[in-house]
């Protein structure tokens, strides 16, 4: 099967249910991987672009996919710790980015032990680091120029997170840990990463190897010793090679007029970012390292970047940077207002 540059964003805008708004949000296909979060709420943003009616309580918040803030369900935490557990040392120290330590998954494995240990009650992410510290394997330890000492390396620390079985408490305005209750311990070995690349696969296919190690923080090189043997189905994209699950049919969606996704969105989550935005000035917009931009996603094409703001606390005000002329905005523009609790939206153009 040959597919068109077409053919798979329209796929990939229904499986990601931006095509519709559906009534149920434990069913959102998107929480397969978790939606992604930050300080400004994009996950609730993100649940307003497919949701009738959005809502993140029911959903937990931890540190998960390359030690990233996600929302998860609940019931599929223990399983995704499991899955997302690294089956060797080189693929943990190509998520921790830390390529000096040795014995590295037993070193994040003595990390998220005592990280468990640690927090008995909520705390801090600062005051865990400060108890972590002194417990923690010497490799794993860096100075850090914020705060004037020596601690635990941040993206080790965000990786023993959720094997440690800690949630964020989205209430509170600093990173503070609370235990999840039952958890079963920290992962002994990898069980399930077959399953996380058929869900990524689902979402984000058709792709390959390099995509995936890419979404998860590894190399292609690991990822290549857990690709699946069977259920995947190879085809090309514009004559490039790359698989889909053998179970998922490409679906011929007929994309919504606008969708305003937030920065952190699933859909913007694939690696392939040349076919997600062939154009390089547009990529170098909306996927900023610092200050990153949400997309415009116009008849499933971005045609423009956007940013948000909280106006006199009772406006949401959408300032849009247009790639080509964009219709009214205004309408979903006061669905986010309306997910964020404020009464009234307003757009202006750069």
């Amino acid at each position: 099967m040959d597919l068109t540059r077409q053919q798979v964003l329209l796929h990939r805008i229904h499986q990601h249910e931006l095509d519709r708004r559906v009534s149920d949000a434990a069913e959102l296909a998107v929480f397969s991987l978790g939606v992604q979060d930050n300080t400004s709420g994009s996950a609730l943003l993100s649940l307003a672009a497919r949701l009738a009616e959005p809502s993140v309580d029911e959903f937990v918040v931890t540190w998960s996919v390359r030690g990233a803030p996600h929302l998860h369900r609940a019931g599929e935490l223990k399983a995704f710790s499991r899955a997302l557990w690294p089956w060797s040392d080189a693929d943990a120290r190509a998520r921790a980015s830390r390529p000096k330590v040795d014995d590295m998954v037993d070193a994040l494995r003595h990390i998220a032990t005592a990280m468990r240990s640690i927090v008995t009650k909520p705390m801090t992410k600062g005051d865990v680091s400060t108890a972590l510290t002194p417990l923690a394997p010497k490799q794993t330890i860096e100075p850090c120029r914020g705060c004037g000492t020596e601690h635990v390396s941040d993206s080790i620390f965000r990786l023993g997170a959720l094997p440690a079985g800690l949630r964020i408490i989205p209430e509170e305005k600093t990173v503070t840990f609370e235990r999840i209750h039952g958890w079963p311990g920290v992962p002994r070995r990898t069980a399930g990463f077959d399953e996380l690349i058929h869900r990524y696969l689902t979402l984000h296919g058709p792709a390959g190897p390099s995509e995936v190690a890419s979404y998860f923080g590894t190399t292609t090189r690991e990822v290549k010793k857990q690709w699946p043997k069977d259920g995947l189905e190879e085809v090309t994209v514009d004559g490039q090679k790359a698989w889909l699950p053998e179970d998922v049919e490409i679906a011929d969606a007929e994309p919504p007029a606008v969708r305003l996704l937030p920065p952190t969105d699933p859909y913007l989550q694939a690696r392939d970012r040349d076919l997600l935005l062939p154009d390089k000035a547009a990529q170098k917009d909306i996927f900023r390292i610092l200050g990153r931009r949400g997309a415009v996603l116009v008849d499933g094409e971005i045609a423009g970047s956007w940013q948000g703001r909280v106006v006199s606390g009772k406006r949401f005000e959408v300032t849009a940077t247009p790639y080509r002329p964009l219709p009214d905005l205004l309408p979903e523009a006061q669905i986010l207002a309306e997910a964020k609790g404020l009464n009234d939206a307003s757009v202006k153009s750069n």
